[in-house]
């Protein structure tokens, strides 16, 4: 038993970490993904898609997939809801902490649009610098991720799941994009190590 919990740990931890380094990719090189996607090499439609930061969107929400698979998996394995319905106070607070997740989330994508929330900037369109709710709250910087992380937590506890190994995951790899993979310093890091980003040449 211990032996399948560990490759599911390890399995998940992975699959998680696609969306994150797919969106290190994008901020880090902007010019060689817009030079991949003219090419092809995500697909046909992706190819005949004018719009970057709409190819971008795309995906994000194709390795969504990954995301809310290792979630509900886990759920469905791990929760005790049924058992201990009763544990209201945990229940209401998971929901709580769910509302506010979510809330930021679908704030930041208020405030930024599809547009700022997938690249646009880093792929050369005209993006509006925004100071308006939740991007005005000084002490929460990142806003969308940190709601996405709130959200992930909320659900396991209002489920009453007894192992936090995917939410810790989760968290992993959102710190991961914030502090390294959709920062100046990992874009720097990566440069150095990796080549600096080409520049895009229409195919």
């Amino acid at each position: 038993m211990a032996t399948e919990i560990d490759v599911f740990a390890i399995a998940s931890f992975l699959l998680l970490g696609i969306e994150r380094v797919l969106y290190g990719y994008w901020f880090i090189y902007p010019e060689s993904f817009k030079s991949e996607l003219r090419k092809g090499t995500f697909g046909k439609s992706m190819k005949k898609e004018p719009l970057f930061w709409k190819s971008a969107m795309s995906m994000g929400m194709y390795v969504k997939v990954f995301q809310f698979s290792v979630v509900a998996y886990d759920i469905i394995v791990r929760s005790t809801v049924l058992e201990d319905f009763m544990i209201s106070r945990k229940f209401a607070l998971g929901c709580i902490m769910m509302g506010i997740g979510q809330g930021l989330n679908m704030a930041a994508f208020k405030a930024l649009g599809g547009i700022g929330i997938y690249y646009g900037h880093e792929f050369g369109y005209d993006v509006k610098f925004v100071k308006n709710f939740p991007y005005n709250v000084t002490w929460i910087a990142d806003p969308q991720y940190w709601g996405v992380v709130i959200f992930i937590w909320g659900i396991y506890y209002a489920l009453n799941v007894q192992d936090y190994t995917i939410p810790i995951c989760e968290t992993f790899w959102y710190l991961m994009s914030m502090k390294v993979f959709e920062h100046e310093r990992g874009k720097k890091l990566a440069h150095r190590l990796l080549g600096p980003d080409v520049k895009f040449v229409k195919v």
